[in-house]
C-alpha cells in the first residue's frame, strides 16, 4: 500500500547553485509519478499534514475516486489550530483522529471554503489535486524548471485546466483538513522576504499544458532511485544486525570513564560501547558506499568491518598502505597507498585509539602512550589532514557535495582540537566518542593557514 523513495541529496545537487533550496518538489514529486504503478487510474497529490474526511461515514478515498468520472479534482482546505492537532491527535487512532475532526468542525466553526482565482479554484489547492495518471504523463508532469519553492501546485493547476478543459470539486464527497504550522516560522516561509517561483510566469501566462523541454527526462527515468521498506530490511534492523556480529551482550552492569581534566591526553575508550555510535553515523548512506578507514587500533578496525558487512554494506573498505599493524585479510578490504584511496572514497573514518590498547584494559585512568602508540597516531594525523585539506579536489568523478567524516574517539582529549580545526562537527557529548561533518570553510587567515599546512602534511 505504502512505497517509500528516497531522492539523495547529490540527486539534487545539480541545481544547487540555482536555488537555496537542499530538496525540490517538482522533481521529487515526479520522481514518485514516473515509479507509481501504471494500473492506478488515479494520482493525488496532497501532504502528510493533511487528514481527509470522507462527507459519509465508513465510505472510503478509493470508493469516492473509483465512483467518478475522469476529471481533475481539487476540494478546499480547511485550517486545524496548531493546539487542538497537537493536543489531541493519536498517530495509532487514524479513525478516532477523523471522529475528533468531524466534532472539532461543527463545535469550532473549521469549515470555511476559500474561493481563488480560477484554475485555482480554492486557495491552498495543493493538499488535494486529484489527476489521472495518464494526463500526468500527458503534460510531462510537474514543470521542474521551479526551483524557487511554492506555487508547483497552481502551475500544474493551470496546465490540467487548459488539458481538461474545466477543474471539478470534489466538496460534496470529502473534506480536507490541514494540520496549520505557521506558528513559528518555517524554512521555507520567511513572511515578505520568502522566495519563490514567479506567478506570472508560472500561473498567469500559461498557455500550454505541455512541458517539451522535459518531455523526455521528467521525473529522471535513466536515475536508480533508492526505496526504502517499513515492514523488512529497515535501518534498524540492519543496524541490529551489524552490531550483532561485531560485539557481545554487556556482562556488566555499567563500564566508567571519566572526562577530568588531567586524563585529557589519555586515549583509550570503550570499543564495544564506541562502536554502535560510530555505526549510527552511516547507517543510512547507500550500501554500495566506499568508505576510508583511517586506524590506529587493530580490534577496530575488525569489529568495524563485521558490523560493515552485518548492516548490508557492499561497497569497498578502503586502508591505506601507510597505517601499519592492522588486518590485511579482511573481506572487503581494499589495501592501497593513501593517494591512490582518496579519490575513490565517498565517506571517512578517522579514528585516534592507542594500537597497543587491550581490550581488558581499563579506560581513561592515566594510561600513557608507548612510542608505537606516537609513530602511529602521528601518520594517522598527517592523512586525516591531507583528507580534509584535498577532499575537494579528490573527489569521485562526477561527485558535487563534499564528503562526509567521521571521527572516533576525538572528544575531550588531545585530537579534539584537531578534528575541529578542520571539520564543522556538532558539539557531542564525551560519552558517544564520535563527531561527524563535513570540511570546514573557513575564509580567516587561521582557517587558510591550517589548510595551507594540512596539504604539505606528510
Amino acid at each position: 500500500m505504502l512505497r517509500i523513495l528516497r531522492v539523495r541529496p547529490d540527486q539534487h545537487v545539480r541545481h544547487r547553485l540555482k536555488t537555496h533550496l537542499v530538496a525540490l518538489e517538482a522533481q521529487s514529486r515526479n520522481v514518485a509519478l514516473r515509479r507509481s504503478n501504471p494500473r492506478n487510474r488515479w494520482i493525488l497529490y496532497t501532504n502528510t499534514d493533511m487528514l481527509l474526511v470522507p462527507r459519509q461515514e465508513g465510505e472510503s478515498l478509493s470508493d469516492i475516486l473509483g465512483a467518478v468520472p475522469d476529471g481533475f479534482y481539487q476540494v478546499p482546505r480547511f485550517e486545524i489550530p496548531e493546539m487542538l492537532w497537537e493536543a489531541a491527535f493519536d498517530r495509532r487512532d487514524p479513525a478516532g483522529n477523523l471522529a475528533k475532526l468531524r466534532d472539532w468542525a461543527v463545535r469550532f466553526h473549521l469549515n470555511q471554503v476559500v474561493h481563488n482565482y480560477m484554475p485555482m479554484k480554492y486557495d491552498a489547492l495543493g493538499d488535494f489535486q486529484a489527476a489521472l495518471r495518464e494526463d500526468m504523463f500527458a503534460i510531462h508532469g510537474f514543470d521542474e524548471s521551479m526551483i524557487l519553492g511554492w506555487h508547483c501546485d497552481s502551475n500544474l493547476a493551470a496546465r490540467l485546466a487548459l488539458y481538461r478543459g474545466r477543474v471539478d470539486t470534489l466538496i460534496d464527497k470529502v473534506f480536507g483538513y490541514h494540520c496549520d504550522h505557521t506558528r513559528v516560522a518555517a524554512a521555507n516561509n520567511k513572511g515578505r522576504a520568502t522566495r519563490m517561483n514567479d506567478l506570472d510566469h508560472y500561473i498567469w501566462n500559461v498557455a500550454t499544458p505541455y512541458v517539451p523541454a522535459q518531455a523526455d527526462n521528467w521525473g529522471w527515468p535513466d536515475v536508480e532511485i533508492e526505496e526504502i521498506r517499513l515492514d523488512r530490511d529497515t535501518a534498524y534492523q540492519r543496524f541490529t544486525a551489524g552490531l550483532d556480529k561485531a560485539i557481545d551482550p554487556a556482562t556488566e552492569p555499567f563500564v566508567e570513564t571519566s572526562v577530568e581534566w588531567q586524563l585529557f591526553q589519555d586515549l583509550t575508550y570503550d570499543l564495544p560501547h564506541t562502536l554502535p555510535f560510530v555505526c549510527d553515523q552511516m547507517v543510512t548512506f547507500p550500501r554500495s558506499t566506499a568508505l576510508m578507514l583511517v586506524a590506529a587500533r587493530s580490534d577496530f578496525v575488525g569489529g568495524f568491518v563485521k558490523a560493515w558487512h552485518g548492516m548490508g554494506f557492499s561497497g569497498p573498505i578502503l586502508v591505506p598502505m601507510e597505517c601499519d599493524g592492522l588486518p590485511t585479510e579482511l573481506s572487503g578490504v581494499e589495501r592501497a597507498p593513501f593517494a591512490d584511496l582518496l579519490p575513490k572514497a565517498d565517506l571517512f573514518i578517522f579514528e585516534f585509539g592507542l594500537a597497543t590498547q587491550t581490550a581488558t584494559e581499563p579506560v581513561r585512568i592515566g594510561r600513557p602512550m608507548t612510542a608505537i602508540d606516537k609513530k602511529r597516531l602521528k601518520v594517522i594525523e598527517r592523512l586525516f589532514k591531507r583528507a580534509v585539506a584535498l577532499e575537494a579536489e579528490t573527489r569521485p568523478e562526477g561527485r558535487r557535495l563534499p564528503r562526509r567524516f567521521i571521527g572516533v574517539n576525538v572528544i575531550f582529549n588531545k585530537f579534539w582540537t584537531t578534528f575541529t580545526n578542520y571539520v564543522g562537527a556538532n558539539i557531542n557529548p564525551f560519552c558517544s566518542q564520535v563527531l561527524a561533518g563535513f570540511p570546514r570553510e573557513d575564509e580567516s587567515l587561521k582557517g587558510k593557514v591550517l589548510k595551507f599546512r594540512a596539504r604539505q602534511a606528510w
